[in-house]
């Protein structure tokens, strides 16, 4: 029997090799249009759901090192704030300015000098403290002011030194005329939210 001889309307009366072609042929046909129609769209959806995995893997990776990094953090913001709470405690409050100012003048006094001046300077405003100057003149020798500016320096409250200036009084005299602009700062109460 031949191929061209076959006629489509009577496929069930057909040797069963040609039926059997035509059974495959029907099969890859169904085959490509549910690939096509099914499967493709399926294998798109399948790749944007691994790289969307891959993301979601990706940004799980980084969280947990953050949290595995986070006892560290934690030990570091501890040891932050209690240096934050040492440096606050050596910034004199409003009513210590006072003694403050006592205890430079009885330093000065303990290392035989004679203070010429000391007051307190205009407030001056800056970012999250205010700095308040303190003039400082005084006369004496030149171990005696060494041994004052020490003493200053290990007072529990930060004075700092600056524009400091000396001369003789005169030049037989071995007696130094001391000038010095000195800093304390105080923290400011409405910063402490910020």
């Amino acid at each position: 029997m031949e191929w061209q001889d076959l006629e489509f309307e009577e496929l069930p009366e057909w040797p069963w090799l040609p039926q059997a072609m035509v059974l495959l042929a029907i099969v890859i046909i169904i085959q490509c249009a549910g690939s096509w129609f099914y499967l493709v769209p399926e294998s798109e959806r399948v790749e944007q759901l691994r790289q969307q995995e891959g993301m979601l893997k990706a940004q799980l990776v980084a969280k947990s090192n953050r949290v595995a990094a986070m006892p560290a953090l934690e030990a570091q913001l501890d040891e932050l704030d209690s240096r934050y709470q040492y440096l606050l405690q050596q910034l004199p409050e409003q009513t210590e300015l006072a003694s403050m100012l006592a205890s430079v003048n009885e330093q000065g006094i303990k290392h035989d000098l004679t203070f010429t001046r000391i007051d307190w300077g205009a407030k001056q405003n800056q970012p999250f403290l205010y700095r308040l100057p303190l003039n400082i003149e005084l006369t004496g020798s030149y171990a005696d002011i060494g041994h004052f500016v020490a003493a200053i320096a290990a007072l529990p409250r930060v004075i700092n030194f600056e524009d400091v200036d000396w001369q003789r009084v005169s030049q037989e005299s071995s007696t130094l005329h001391f000038r010095v602009q000195a800093y304390t700062y105080q923290f400011k109460p409405e910063a402490e939210g910020e």
